[in-house]
């Protein structure tokens, strides 16, 4: 049995969703882990075996007497704070999302074995920049997603959704504007929103919708209170038609509209750094950015700052609109090619991919 350090978060947030299926996987491979959890160990939000919460619980407990120097260690984190290493030697999966890497990413990055990037634009805007250990391997659909096979919102109304955190880098604010501009108070279409980013106060996430619509709300939009297990996630996906979470201007992978075109909806993408990975003309909407913005926000993607520094990919409100416009005659029909992602991207392809540069 092979032995592993694992250091990672354990939560509902896409680090800890990206982790716990790590985890799922390299239980099935029957790995002997140690865990040591980044953050608080939050698995409230996740449908799981007593057998294998009770592994999990057993790895974190006993962590220190498994520990190993002389074994490899997994992190998956981002690049700022990877500077920690659990032994000699260390993989490290993370995510990026501007087009270029400071000095301080690129120490870190030379500070480890290998890292394995979300997506192969990260590993390319690494690459370029002078790194030579790196790669990449995306990311799987997760098995707590899948078509429930239930009849949708309804025949007659267009259920669109936009999912995830509130960010400048997600177009968030424009993505809701827009649509209000084009369907707000049609009885034909519906928005459903699911946006909660835990780093605001609960008044700055309803200002951020409040400021959105361009006026008082339209009644057709929905917003959602934060939804607290994937599996109430899951039904909400399966009750949509068209998913606008991939217009984000960068992503390190994209979960949200990944996992909706994988149970067969539809999602408009702009088609550039993680959606490159999953995302096609086949399965998606797809438009094709015209520019770059800076990325910075004062929040999360500070100027002037040792990480996070560069541009976002952006694209203009009319491509938006022609791309809602385009997806629309497609809202009540399965996406095929979109579910085939539930073969060609597993967690079992990206553990196997991860050990296979460590062992």
């Amino acid at each position: 049995m092979s032995k592993l350090n694992v250091s990672l978060p354990i939560s509902s947030l896409s680090l800890g969703q990206v982790s716990l299926n790590f985890l799922r996987e390299l239980h099935a491979k029957k790995v002997d882990c140690a865990i040591f959890p980044i953050g608080n160990v939050d698995i409230s939000a996740f449908s799981m075996t007593e057998e294998f919460k009770a592994w999990i619980q057993d790895s974190i407990n006993n962590r220190y007497a498994k520990m190993d120097r002389k074994a490899p260690t997994l992190r998956c984190w981002h690049l700022n704070g990877s500077e920690i290493k659990n032994s000699d030697r260390q993989l490290l999966y993370s995510f990026h999302e501007t087009d270029t890497m400071t000095n301080e990413e690129l120490s870190i990055i030379r500070h480890q074995d290998h890292v394995m990037f979300s997506s192969s634009y990260s590993k390319d805007i690494a690459s370029v920049n002078g790194a030579e250990n790196v790669s990449s391997s995306p990311l799987g659909v997760d098995p707590e997603v899948f078509d429930m096979g239930k009849e949708l919102f309804s025949k007659d109304v267009t259920h669109w959704a936009l999912v995830g955190k509130a960010e400048f880098r997600k177009s968030t604010q424009r993505i809701i504007n827009q649509w209000c501009k084009l369907y707000g108070n049609n009885r034909k279409h519906q928005l459903t929103l699911l946006i909660y980013n835990p780093f605001f106060s609960k008044e700055q996430n309803d200002g951020v919708l409040a400021s959105s619509y361009g006026g008082p709300k339209p009644f057709n939009v929905n917003p959602l209170p934060h939804l607290k297990t994937n599996k109430e996630v899951n039904s909400l996906l399966n009750s949509i038609d068209i998913d606008l979470s991939g217009l984000s201007m960068a992503e390190g992978y994209g979960l949200p509209s990944f996992n909706a075109t994988a149970i067969g909806k539809w999602s408009i993408v702009n088609n550039i750094t993680g959606h490159k990975d999953w995302a096609n003309e086949k399965n998606s909407i797809v438009i094709k950015p015209t520019s770059k913005v800076p990325c910075y926000d004062g929040i999360f993607f500070a100027q002037n700052s040792q990480f996070n520094q560069g541009n976002f990919w952006n694209f203009t409100d009319e491509q938006m609109i022609d791309a809602m416009r385009r997806a629309e005659p497609l809202a009540k029909t399965p996406n095929l090619e979109g579910k085939k992602l539930c073969e060609t991207h597993t967690y079992s392809k990206t553990v196997d991919n991860i050990l296979s540069k460590i062992l």
